[in-house]
């Protein structure tokens, strides 16, 4: 009679162990994975230990709609895409613009924001960009892997208008910024909205603007089963309003 006893006790306690495990399971399942680089306001940045902007607050809306609890992980930015492929993320969310190169390794949603490049200067340099012909007299830094990096490459570094060693790479913008305010390169290039942010940041200046008129979009990994919600929901924020209201509060 024990023994019948302890096995019925025994068979409980696994059963209830098994309901825990599983129940744990969907609730890991039920959490939006959210990749970003942190270091590019005003649409991805932090304050004290709360991310904050324009893409922070567009992927916790989604995520509401999904009724999906949310996670962002903090990574450069040359590593949001490579994540995406390898399941570390559902989905990257950091201004990061549509291309053909991007297209052929990541799906990507509806587009949110209009962006174009600029080169910024310190407040400090005496030196003019009126021309951008003339970029290849200068040392230029930029952040690794964006388009500002690609435009550069391809229509002065490839052409050999600029020396490949007069460009530098940096894993962020503010390294690049950093270093263009100390005197070590005299000019960075990045996306307008970026430069917008870090002007009220740091005292650097647009000296010459470039029109490439690149379309802010969210990466998602090839053909997941979460990307027709994610781009659902996008698309219900799109036709509410919400995201111009979302990027008026953080852009002025």
């Amino acid at each position: 009679m024990k023994t019948s006893i302890k096995l019925m006790v025994s068979s409980i306690l696994i059963v209830l162990l098994l309901i825990g495990i599983s129940g744990c399971g969907k609730k890991g399942t039920n959490v939006l994975r959210v990749g970003t680089n942190a270091e590019y306001p005003p649409f991805e940045s932090m304050q004290g230990d709360t991310f904050v902007g324009v893409d922070i607050d567009i992927a916790r809306k989604i995520a509401e709609k999904l009724e999906m609890e949310i996670k962002f992980v903090d990574m450069d930015f040359d590593t949001l895409l490579p994540s995406l492929g390898s399941n570390k993320i559902d989905m990257a969310l950091s201004a990061i613009s549509i291309n053909d190169e991007r297209k052929a390794l990541v799906d990507f949603s509806a587009p949110y924001y209009l962006a174009n490049q600029v080169i910024v200067a310190s407040q400090e340099s005496k030196l003019k960009l009126d021309d951008l012909a003339n970029i290849g007299k200068y040392k230029v830094g930029s952040q690794s892997g964006t388009t500002g990096q690609k435009y550069l490459i391809e229509n002065f570094v490839d052409k050999k208008l600029l020396l490949r060693e007069n460009l530098k790479e940096y894993p962020s913008n503010i390294e690049a910024i950093t270093d263009l305010i100390k005197g070590d390169i005299d000019f960075v290039i990045m996306d307008d909205s970026a430069a917008q942010g870090y002007s009220q940041l740091k005292p650097i200046v647009v000296v010459n603007k470039i029109e490439t008129n690149e379309n802010y979009a969210i990466a998602m990994p090839k053909n997941a089963e979460l990307n027709s919600k994610i781009n659902k929901a996008l698309q219900d924020l799109l036709d509410s309003g919400e995201v111009v209201s979302i990027i008026q509060t953080h852009i002025r």
